[in-house]
């Protein structure tokens, strides 16, 4: 199978355009065009058109601050991002919290509850009132600047009026974790997603303001089931997959880790109208490899180096 770059088909674009330039506004006698190529635009005025129309998702917010907490969102918002990615765990009392893990502790001493470590509590143990008083920080409990695990409502309050760099209402993704080998820290699942559902509801966000994501397709398809209004997305490793995911639940968006992302694969996923979004490139190498894919947007623990790669891609 030929592989069709992005290149290539901006290339193809640029080519159309300047077929349909009409007689009457420039002369062809006077029309002098080079063959195209690469070069006559240039490497990086490619690059450049490619990452613009890219949307940039803080990954549990911006690198560097606590994850997942109000301080990191508001970190991945000034520093660009359009988007904050989130995920999703319940308190014993079924307060749904942002947080990672069930287990916050788990890899990491990052949390604490009243100036000890949290240990390997999972925050399914414990009620909103003692939940709530969780300090975490970037990587330990004992780090100068820790924040606290918010609700899921509290991050729809905080940046309900909230604009991005480019002026326009900032938006969630919104991860759900539920597997079986995990039922022990969630309720029941038709219970728990009708928990998530409500919160969502209650925010009074548009539903063009969010997505609701998950490795765990069968219960994007119960929550389309229940929802048919708001977009469910799956998220899956192997982009040379995503296509065949996102169309058995019946997305127009999939989220597909970034090595296998090429612009061969990207091209296929396009034709059948379907947006990818790429994770977790955070490096400048990698970044510049989800740009060149053509992918349409990325999650990233640095939304600040994304941005800092498109300003020097568009100089």
């Amino acid at each position: 199978m030929k592989i069709i770059s992005a290149l290539s088909v901006l290339t193809f674009s640029f080519a159309l355009s300047a077929m349909a330039t009409p007689s009457s506004v420039v002369p062809s006698s006077k029309v002098q065009r080079k063959p195209f190529n690469e070069d006559v635009l240039g490497k990086n005025s490619v690059m450049c058109l490619l990452a613009q129309k890219m949307e940039v998702h803080g990954h549990r917010g911006l690198g560097g601050f606590p994850n997942n907490t109000l301080s990191s969102f508001r970190a991945g918002y000034d520093a660009g991002a359009d988007v904050a990615e989130l995920d999703l765990q319940i308190t014993a009392d079924n307060h749904i919290l942002v947080a990672h893990d069930a287990v916050p502790n788990v890899g990491t001493e990052r949390c604490s509850l009243h100036g000890k470590s949290l240990e390997k509590t999972s925050l399914r143990e414990l009620p909103f009132a003692e939940a709530s008083q969780i300090r975490c920080g970037d990587r330990l409990w004992t780090e100068s600047f820790t924040d606290s695990i918010p609700e899921l409502s509290a991050v729809f309050a905080a940046f309900k009026d909230r604009k991005s760099l480019a002026g326009k209402p900032v938006r969630l993704n919104i991860e759900i974790k539920y597997f079986k080998d995990q039922v022990q820290y969630y309720p029941p699942q038709d219970e728990y997603l009708n928990m998530i559902l409500k919160v969502i509801r209650d925010s009074g966000w548009s539903t063009d303001r969010f997505f609701v994501q998950s490795f765990n397709h069968d219960i994007l398809k119960v929550l389309k089931s229940k929802a048919p209004d708001i977009e469910f997305v799956p998220l899956i490793w192997d982009a040379r997959d995503a296509l065949k995911a996102a169309l058995d639940v019946g997305s127009s968006i999939v989220t597909s880790g970034f090595p296998q992302l090429t612009p061969e694969v990207v091209y296929q996923i396009h034709q059948k109208n379907v947006r990818v979004i790429s994770w977790t490139p955070n490096s400048v190498e990698e970044l510049k490899w989800v740009i060149a894919s053509g992918a349409d947007g990325v999650i990233t623990d640095r939304a600040d180096l994304f941005m800092q790669i498109r300003r020097e891609l568009c100089e």
